[in-house]
């Protein structure tokens, strides 16, 4: 991998980002607001221009420093609707959370879909084109908008996400450096040259896409070197709290360990002998914990 063109694809994305206005919508919501805290329905101008939709609670006790740490949350792979549980957790924890959907998914759906193939296959073999160039900078936009409100400390934006989700985390830790320290539960997106033969869900999606274009296949592993945290971790500069499922199928410890290894951070590694690809109580302690030593 050149890291030159690597770098410089990215530089000249994300300049082309921030030459796109936020106009950023809130509207409050009711219904998921309470005593505790205040939550709002966000609508974002995102990159080409695209809208992205999410919530944004802010809690409505008093913080010693009068402004408070913020936490970008994004979806798995699969996800249609926001598991609000982590959202308020943090919440009540003394965060302001914004739980974004990127393009053309969730709720940013009704903004804006595939026309064509799985978020993976958009337009794999165009770089320029592919789905998590623009999905990537989504994840950016979000912290824009957090950066931008009065109520967040800006040097306190952290982030959380779990299998998509969590390698949406490395990416962006990697690609803006404003993240003051993140969490990546069981990391998708990760090491490419091995994920994309796998013949779990999703990645066969990549392996089934290959062997139907078998002449292709130079120009997708191409493609997709540019958006592989392999290739992006070593721009971390922010604390990172990694765990790894041994038995997890869709994110196997072989995609993820590499990854974890390149991250020239300081970093944790917890690994669990028995947890497939689900949700951990223990980790979420962690995770929990992590965020506010390094965010509080």
């Amino acid at each position: 991998m050149n890291t030159s063109s690597l770098d410089n694809f990215w530089n000249n994305t994300i300049e082309e980002l921030h030459s796109i206005a936020m106009s950023e919508e809130l509207v409050e919501d009711l219904d998921l607001s309470a005593r505790d805290y205040n939550t709002y329905k966000v609508v974002l101008s995102s990159f080409e221009s695209k809208k992205i939709r999410g919530i944004y609670s802010v809690p409505t006790t008093r913080s010693s420093k009068g402004i408070f740490p913020a936490i970008l949350r994004v979806p798995g792979y699969s996800a249609t609707t926001l598991t609000l549980d982590k959202h308020f957790a943090l919440v009540l924890s003394g965060f302001t959370v914004l739980s974004l959907w990127p393009r053309g998914q969730g709720e940013s759906t009704g903004e804006w879909s595939l026309e064509h193939s799985t978020k993976l296959t958009y337009h794999i073999d165009d770089k320029e084109k592919y789905y998590y160039r623009g999905a990537y900078m989504d994840c950016v936009r979000g912290i824009d908008f957090l950066a931008s409100r009065p109520e967040v400390d800006k040097d306190a934006i952290g982030m959380w996400g779990r299998s998509q989700g969590g390698g949406y985390t490395l990416a962006t830790a990697s690609l803006d450096s404003r993240l003051a320290a993140v969490v990546a539960e069981q990391p998708f997106l990760s090491n490419y040259p091995t994920s994309s033969t796998l013949s779990s869900t999703p990645y066969v999606e990549i392996t089934d896409y290959i062997k139907e274009h078998s002449d292709q296949t130079e120009k997708i592993l191409d493609t997709l070197s540019y958006f592989d945290t392999l290739n992006l971790v070593k721009n971390i500069t922010c604390p990172v709290a990694v765990n790894i499922g041994m038995i997890d199928p869709t994110c196997p410890p072989e995609t993820i360990m590499p990854v974890f290894e390149k991250i020239p951070a300081l970093k944790n590694l917890t690994v669990y002998q028995d947890l497939a690809h689900e949700s951990c109580a223990d980790f979420n302690v962690l995770a929990m914990d992590w965020l506010k030593k390094y965010l509080d």
